[in-house]
């Protein structure tokens, strides 16, 4: 092996540790995924997720249109009564919403490091 392969694995192999480390900070903080019916269909996900995060005072992330003026999303709160709290937030806007409702799919959890699962 060449100085040059030995360099890149090193590289690749630190790349590989922040990245766990993001993960794993994502995966500690609370968060709820709902599904959100507009009363009409937005030009973009941008335009929800702004909108569901002013309305329910917590950031939002991972957007994505799952239908016609349905979208998921992720909230990220400090608990899950705050979670149900940005939920009835954004539920309570009747000229934004039909619907909120909680993502009744199974979120897999990330796997665990091998330092955290000795």
């Amino acid at each position: 092996m060449s100085w040059r392969h030995s360099v890149w694995l090193s590289v690749l192999s630190l790349c590989g540790c922040a990245s766990g480390d993001v993960a794993r900070a994502q995966a500690a903080q609370p968060s709820q995924r709902i599904v959100l019916t507009t009363v009409r269909e937005l030009p973009g996900t941008a335009q929800v997720a702004d909108r569901a995060a002013e309305l329910s005072g917590v950031p939002v992330r991972d957007t994505v249109e799952i239908g016609p003026g349905r979208y998921r999303m992720t909230l990220l709160c400090a608990d899950t009564d705050a979670c149900k709290a940005a939920m009835s937030r954004i539920a309570a806007d009747r000229s934004f919403v039909l619907a909120v409702d909680p993502d009744g799919r199974m979120q897999i959890p990330s796997k665990p490091s091998r330092d955290a699962s000795r």
